[in-house]
């Protein structure tokens, strides 16, 4: 027994290190341009979000008839205004708080089922078989017509869009997981905690969960792409913000009856969706690549 202690012992020792890893990928991430150019919107959509009433003038909801379909660059309004009078600026700013609120609660539900699942059918067989049955019945479902079912159940609102968008995002990031954790549970350090007599949870918390963080980091920051995107294509449906909200697909719905005499109502957001989309999925792709091992850094 006190030998198997002792090379169990030598062997966790061989566990991979950690150090210097977050400064690799930093480093690899900051030389990809379109991930920094990337990185750089969506920290100015973060701050538009938290700083949304600090930098516009006007309420996004509030109408004023008199001032209705300027153009843009009109003095006091430098995107226009809608068709009741509402500052265009204004509704995307604050449309950029909807999307994000909504993207990272989705994507954070998400993950917390797919993680969940990934580990244990990745680390227990007998489940393996049962929980995988569920990720390809999932799968069966085309993505969006998934959300759509789920809020027709639920109900049209934000909320409800959220968990239609973490719902279906948890097939892809438990099949991500379980391939993750039936990887890394052969190893020799792994292997070595069992013969230590550690718990199944604290090896899966504690020793493989860390080790399945760069794909579960990839995945996260390219789905937030996907949930916004699925956010505004709802709402431009009508199954997700409702009238006066000021969501991007809403306002690209409401502002659809309009393309000829102000074409502004659709292009502005359909622009900040397409550089927030943009955005994330090049950030998801540079990290992607600054993870994996075989990049050269010079």
């Amino acid at each position: 027994m006190a030998e198997t202690a002792t090379v169990a012992a030598a062997n966790v020792k061989k566990a991979p290190s950690k150090e210097k890893t977050y400064q690799v990928v930093a480093k690899r991430l900051l030389k990809n341009k379109l991930a920094v150019i990337g990185l750089i919107i969506i920290v100015l959509q973060i701050g538009m979000a938290i700083f949304a009433p600090l930098i516009t003038s006007y309420d996004p909801v509030k109408q004023n008839l008199d001032a209705s379909e300027l153009p843009v660059f009109s003095e006091g309004h430098w995107l226009g205004t809608d068709n009741y009078g509402r500052d265009v600026w204004s509704r995307i700013v604050f449309g950029a708080r909807i999307s994000l609120v909504v993207g990272i609660v989705a994507v954070t539900l998400g993950l917390l089922g797919g993680v969940t699942l990934g580990l244990l059918g990745g680390y227990y067989k007998k489940l393996d078989g049962v929980i995988m049955r569920i990720v390809d019945l999932l799968f069966s479902f085309p993505g969006i017509l998934l959300a759509m079912l789920i809020i027709a159940i639920l109900g049209t609102s934000l909320i409800n869009v959220a968990i239609a968008i973490s719902i279906w995002s948890i097939p892809s990031c438990a099949r991500i997981v379980r391939g993750s954790v039936l990887s890394i549970k052969e190893k020799e350090y792994i292997m070595a905690m069992k013969s230590l007599g550690a718990s199944d949870f604290r090896i899966m918390v504690k020793h493989i969960l860390p080790n399945a963080f760069a794909p579960i980091i990839v995945f996260a920051t390219m789905r937030m792409a996907t949930a916004i995107l699925s956010t505004a294509s709802l709402s431009y449906l009508g199954l997700g913000a409702q009238p006066p909200t000021p969501e991007w697909g809403a306002m690209i719905s409401q502002g659809q009856a309009f393309m000829w005499s102000s074409p502004h109502l659709t292009v502005v957001p359909g622009i900040a969706i397409m550089l927030t989309v943009f955005a994330f999925n090049v950030v998801g792709d540079g990290l992607r690549d600054a993870i994996d091992p075989n990049m050269d850094i010079q």
